[in-house]
């Protein structure tokens, strides 16, 4: 691999940087349009009704920043839902999408949030579909936006080695033919953090294909967890209380048993090499 010069170097991270701020303000600008115009028609129902002030007065910037805002706000937020509930949920798929394409923080936080306002047989789907789409949007900016060498700069400086450990984990199991299993593994268990492995994950040939499902099926378990949360949301203390020793437990014995396919499929390649090469013997 070709490093770039320090010149080089400089030049393409401020090239990156643009796109990405050019990108990321297109999308703000998209999914304040959206949060404006739901806040706007919520306002005319509440104006119609002959309400002297609208229930949104009550909401603030702060109403998604944190576990007591959220329970503060419970109330009104299922107002918004049942006054413009395709608008709503239009609103909630976009700000899921764009934090997680761009790493932002919070994602606990808004399933928390799905969990309390919408039903289980809803909300679950919809984080997981949301949290596919969303890492998978991840992938493809690094895919199309960054190269081999900003991936490698930015982990050297912000996981040192990390990238190096993850390639080579990656090419064993390919080699093995258990990429996937290894993919799932990663996320149940994220000794790595999830953004770095939808950044690092395109230069480290990891094809769409199996990286889109990984996410989906690897997070099921976190993703269930705190969109139960949310039907508890007047229990919670803080977003700790998610993933207390029994939780953690349990993503444990799910991690494991996620091994257990891979481990029998190489048993089962090892036995088979094994007759083959008794046959050659004899």
């Amino acid at each position: 691999m070709t490093v770039a010069g320090p010149v080089g170097g400089g030049r393409a991270l401020l090239l990156l940087a643009a796109k990405l701020v050019l990108i990321f303000g297109c999308a703000v600008g998209v999914v304040s349009g959206l949060c404006i115009l739901l806040v706007r028609r919520v306002r005319e129902h509440d104006a119609a009704l002959g309400l002297a002030t609208s229930k949104l007065d009550s909401l603030s910037v702060r109403s998604l920043s944190s576990l007591e805002e959220l329970q503060r706000s419970h109330e009104t937020f299922l107002h918004v839902f049942a006054v413009q509930f395709p608008l709503a949920l239009t609103c909630f798929t976009s700000v899921y999408v764009l934090k997680q394409t761009f790493a932002i923080p919070g994602s606990a936080l808004l399933n928390v949030f799905a969990g309390a306002i919408l039903p289980l047989s809803l909300a679950f789907p919809l984080v997981c579909t949301l949290t596919a789409c969303g890492a998978s949007c991840c992938f493809l900016l690094s895919k199309n936006l960054a190269s081999e060498e900003i991936v490698l700069s930015l982990s050297e400086r912000l996981l040192p080695g990390k990238l190096h450990m993850l390639r080579h984990k990656i090419e064993d199991a390919r080699a093995r033919g258990q990429l996937l299993y290894l993919l799932l593994f990663l996320r149940v268990f994220p000794f790595t953090p999830n953004w770095f492995l939808n950044m690092a994950s395109p230069w480290l040939q990891v094809p769409l294909k199996l990286f889109a499902p990984s996410v989906a099926f690897g997070l099921l378990p976190y993703n269930f967890i705190t969109v139960h949360a949310g039907a508890m949301l007047s229990s919670l203390r803080s977003t700790s209380d998610l993933l207390d020793p029994r939780t953690l437990g349990f993503l444990v014995l799910l991690a494991v048993g996620m091994l257990i396919p891979a481990l029998l499929k190489k048993k089962a390649k090892d036995r088979e090499a094994k007759d083959e090469n008794s046959k050659k013997m004899d």
